[in-house]
C-alpha cells in the first residue's frame, strides 16, 4: 500500500532512517508503534506522507492566482456590467451573481466527495471538461464588445445573432443593420 492511498485511522507510516520521503510500509496506528518510531528518530505519518513535489503545488498555486486575478477572475463582472440593457442590468446582475455564487459553493461542496469517490485525477479531469466546455459556449455565445459604444452592444443582443464563426469581428447581421 501506498502511502498516500492509505485512508484507514488503523494505519500509519514509520519513514525511512536514511530518507524521510521514503515512508516504509503501512503499519498499524497505536501507541506502541508510535512510541517504538519516535524512539528511532523517525518521523510517523498517519495523514499522507512528505514529498520531494510538495514546491511544484506551491508555484502552480502562486501561478493560479497571479494569472486568474487579473483574467477570468474579473471577466464574468464586467462582461455583467456590459451586455444587460440599462432597464434590466440591476436584475440581471443580481441573477448572474447569485448563479455564480451558486456555482462556487457546488464546486467547494462536490470537490472532497469527489476526491474520495474517484480520486483527484478524475475529479479535476471532470472539472477540466466542464470548464473547456464553459470556454466553447464563452466563444459562441458571448459577443465582442470591445471598443462599442452601449447602443451598438443592444442593438447586437437584440439581434441575438449566434456566432459560429467567433473569429470575425461582427456579425454579418449587425453591419447589414448598422448600413440601414
Amino acid at each position: 500500500m501506498k502511502c498516500l492511498k492509505s485512508s484507514s485511522p488503523d494505519c500509519g507510516f514509520c519513514a525511512s532512517k536514511a530518507d524521510k520521503l521514503l515512508p516504509g510500509a503501512c503499519l498499524i496506528s497505536n501507541d506502541t508503534t508510535k512510541d517504538s518510531c519516535h524512539g528511532e528518530d523517525r518521523l510517523w505519518y498517519t495523514r499522507g506522507c512528505p514529498s520531494k513535489y510538495g514546491w511544484l503545488a506551491l508555484i502552480g498555486l502562486a501561478l493560479y492566482i497571479t494569472f486568474f486575478s487579473p483574467g477570468m477572475g474579473t471577466v464574468p463582472w464586467i462582461v455583467n456590467s456590459e451586455i444587460y440593457p440599462l432597464r434590466y442590468r440591476d436584475v440581471c446582475g443580481g441573477i448572474a451573481a447569485t448563479a455564480n455564487w451558486i456555482s462556487n459553493l457546488i464546486v467547494a461542496q462536490s470537490f472532497l466527495s469527489l476526491t474520495q469517490a474517484i480520486g483527484t485525477s478524475w475529479t479535476f479531469l471532470i472539472f477540466r471538461i466542464i470548464s473547456f466546455a464553459a470556454l466553447i459556449f464563452v466563444l459562441i455565445f458571448v459577443p465582442e464588445t470591445k471598443g462599442l459604444p452601449i447602443e451598438e452592444v443592444e442593438k447586437m443582443l437584440e439581434l441575438r445573432a449566434l456566432r459560429f464563426k467567433f473569429w470575425e469581428k461582427r456579425p454579418k447581421t449587425l453591419e447589414k443593420s448598422r448600413a440601414v
